[in-house]
Order: structure tokens, then C-alpha cells, then sequence
């Protein structure tokens, strides 16, 4: 059999990702500018060069088969390396050492602050971008090759995928009110006080909303009604802080809030369920050096901790 990776260039990897993303042969060959009959021919042509149906037609359409999931895997991480190299250099140009994308969910603003300021601090010239979101994007945006390296949650999905992970620390979650919260002015208050009010809680699935939800399961009890789902810090500091509503957050971030007078962290009985930040980097990529001294900073934060 050829080398089928011999005849692919750029505008191939390109058009797969295309098709990939339309479901549709026609849609796609009038966003890459190409006649349906030729794509379909060279789609055809390729299929057989590499002897793996990557298309599965259906009434609807076409959706990637297992092999063909595969093969949208890497072309979608070899354009991403590749606008990632044409940034570089023009960085470069301008006299950037490096750069480093970073992402970062909510609970690890602390820590990743900490170790940028020590980064840029030693090397002053690279170049950092910080993207903020909740785990399950941001660690599909590390193996795509969108970012260099992910700090957050640790949860069982993420120990799962072809990842280099290190633990940073473990603490609690707890849960926080406005300053003047009716809560926040009692000694003590339990969980059947906490079902009286709204809840803003994190999306499901997040590492943090799996260690709520245990922790009701603890307790026998199940969550109110008429509760939020938000992944946006912003807007849940603006909710609980213009409300009477309560929200879970981890103890470090709660602390935080609570020391700058913005949260009050209300008086439950500590909750036994706990969850680890940590970070994470992919498995088959040599580190860059901007990348290997941001770990090291991180690791010593930690240590330091």
C-alpha cells in the first residue's frame, strides 16, 4: 500500500476538517470552494489509497467513522500547530522568546497567577495567553494543540485522556453568600437552611459539581428546584453578590473572595468532599522551554504552599 501522507498538503488536512464539521459533501465543497463531484472523487480517492472508509453516509448526511475521528484528530492538531508556528514567528519577529498558552478554569486563578508572575518575572520576553473556561473545553483545547497547557480540576474524565498531569493541591469546597447574606450572620447553619435559597451551581460533569453532588448524596437530599447553572465566575460573584442567593466554590477561591470582603463563606459544617487542582500538558509533545519553566514555577508554588 502507498503512503497515503505523501500526497496530503495543507489545503487537504484543511477540507477533511471541513467535512468533518458540515456533515455534508455539497455544504462543504461550497465553503472550500471546490465542485461536489471533485471532492467527493478525491474523498473516494483517498479512502481507497488508504484502504479506511472515512466517512459514513447516512440520510442526513456523512458523519466520521471510528478510523475517520482518527484522522480529523490529527489534521485538526497539524493546522492548529501550524497557525501556532505562523503566530510564533511573527512574535519573533517582533522580539518575543517563546510563548505559552495557557488554560486555566476559575478555582486556579491563584496558582496560575502566581506562576506567571514568576515566569515573566525570569523571562520577561515570552509570550503568555491566558484563556479562562471550565475543564471539559479547555482540556479538548490541549489535545487539539489550541493551548499549551491546562490548569484546573482534576476529575476521573481527565486522568482518562493521553495526558501528562501533576497535583498541585487539595482542599474543600464550601459554600458562599453576599457579605450580608441572612445565612452569613448565624454561627451555624445546616443543609436544610441552604434549600431555602437559590443555588448557583457549576455546569454538570465539571469536577467541582461531581464533589457537590456527592456530597448531597451524603446527606440524602437532592439539589433545589429552581438552581442556576453557570461556568462564569463574573457572573456568579455579580449574582451572589446582588441576591440572596448561595453558591459552591473551593475553599481557596472562597477565602480569597471572603478576605477582599466581596463573599462571605457560610457556616455549614465543613464538607467532607474535597477536589484536587493540578496540572496538566500533553504526552507526545516535547515541552517547549517557555512551557518547561511555567511547570517549574508552579511545582515550586506548590511546594511553597
Amino acid at each position: 500500500m502507498s503512503d497515503w501522507t505523501q500526497r496530503l498538503r495543507v489545503q487537504h488536512l484543511r477540507v477533511l476538517v471541513c467535512i468533518g464539521e458540515q456533515g455534508n459533501l455539497t455544504k462543504a465543497a461550497e465553503l472550500m470552494n471546490i465542485t461536489q463531484p471533485a471532492l467527493s472523487k478525491w474523498l473516494t480517492a483517498l479512502e481507497e489509497e488508504m484502504g479506511l472508509t472515512l466517512f459514513e453516509r447516512h440520510s442526513k448526511g456523512m458523519r466520521p467513522s471510528p478510523g475517520g475521528r482518527l484522522l480529523l484528530e490529527h489534521a485538526s492538531r497539524l493546522l492548529n500547530d501550524l497557525e501556532r508556528s505562523r503566530e510564533d514567528i511573527e512574535l519573533f519577529k517582533q522580539g518575543a522568546q517563546g510563548s505559552l498558552l495557557i488554560g486555566c478554569s476559575p478555582v486556579a486563578t491563584d496558582c496560575v497567577s502566581a506562576g506567571v508572575l514568576s515566569l515573566v518575572k525570569e523571562h520577561p520576553g515570552v509570550h503568555i495567553q491566558i484563556v479562562e473556561n471550565v475543564m471539559t473545553p479547555l482540556l479538548e483545547s490541549l489535545i487539539a494543540g489550541k493551548v499549551d497547557v491546562v490548569v484546573g480540576r482534576v476529575g476521573s474524565k481527565a486522568l482518562q485522556l493521553p495526558l501528562h498531569y501533576r497535583v498541585l493541591y487539595t482542599e474543600p469546597v464550601c459554600f458562599v453568600g453576599a457579605c450580608n447574606h441572612p445565612l452569613a450572620q448565624k454561627a451555624r447553619i445546616n443543609w436544610q437552611d441552604l434549600l431555602e435559597y437559590r443555588w448557583i451551581v457549576w455546569p454538570t460533569g465539571t469536577p467541582i459539581r461531581v464533589s457537590i453532588d456527592n456530597a448531597l448524596v451524603d446527606q440524602g437530599i437532592t439539589l433545589p428546584a429552581s438552581y442556576l447553572e453557570s461556568s462564569s465566575m463574573s457572573v456568579t460573584l455579580n449574582l451572589v453578590q446582588s441576591s440572596d442567593m448561595v453558591s459552591i466554590l473551593s475553599l481557596r477561591l472562597a477565602e480569597r473572595y471572603a478576605s477582599q470582603e466581596q463573599l462571605a463563606i457560610l457556616p455549614l459544617p465543613r464538607i467532607e468532599q474535597k477536589g484536587s487542582v493540578g496540572v496538566f500538558w500533553r504526552q507526545n509533545d516535547l515541552p517547549s522551554d517557555a512551557l518547561r519553566h511555567f511547570l517549574a514555577h508552579l511545582l515550586k508554588v506548590k511546594d511553597e504552599g
